[in-house]
């Protein structure tokens, strides 16, 4: 059994990046189960609270990552990069410093958006931070025009193309 945990970088109510996630299970090889983990009540990282007393949410968090077999991140592109949301969930899992449950971790990058880029600075930037954190990024998926390639009312990829990218991905880890 391979167990992944899944995080969506965006607190949108109806979020492409987290409807994504919403589907994985779907996609996923026989054997793989994916949980989400939500992470829109998570403070900000703040030394201060990562001293004795760490907030509950941050030890599930922590405890999650280091139970899964690997790590699937989904977020929004901002300016060229990843929402804040998904910053701060690689702050409080790289914590304490170079030895949090998120160092060495296999993962997954997803980047959804209505948008013609399909995220591609996203991807990389997510890519670059979860390599220096001595990861391995087993693959990473751009979703340009994700409100065509989603059922208008279930968590279901369409597009055959995207649903093959993301079972490959899935499989890799």
């Amino acid at each position: 059994m391979t167990t992944l945990i899944a995080f969506s970088g965006s607190l949108r109510a109806d979020s492409f990046n987290t409807r994504i996630l919403k589907a994985l299970p779907a996609l996923a090889p026989e054997g793989t189960n994916i949980a989400l983990f939500d992470i829109a009540e998570l403070p900000m990282y703040n030394q201060d609270l990562d001293a004795e007393t760490v907030p509950p949410i941050v030890e599930a968090l922590r405890a999650a990552i280091a139970e899964a077999d690997g790590v699937i991140i989904a977020s929004p592109e901002y300016n060229h990069s990843y929402s804040a949301m998904a910053k701060n969930l690689i702050d409080w899992a790289s914590r304490p410093f170079m030895k949090g449950p998120i160092i060495g971790k296999k993962s997954m990058v997803i980047v959804a958006g209505p948008g013609p880029g399909g995220g591609s600075h996203c991807v990389q930037a997510l890519t670059d931070i979860l390599t220096l954190l001595s990861g391995t990024v087993v693959a990473g998926v751009g979703i340009a025009a994700v409100h065509e390639k989603l059922s208008k009312d279930s968590d279901v990829v369409t597009e055959e193309v995207l649903a093959a990218q993301l079972s490959a991905g899935l499989a890799a880890f």
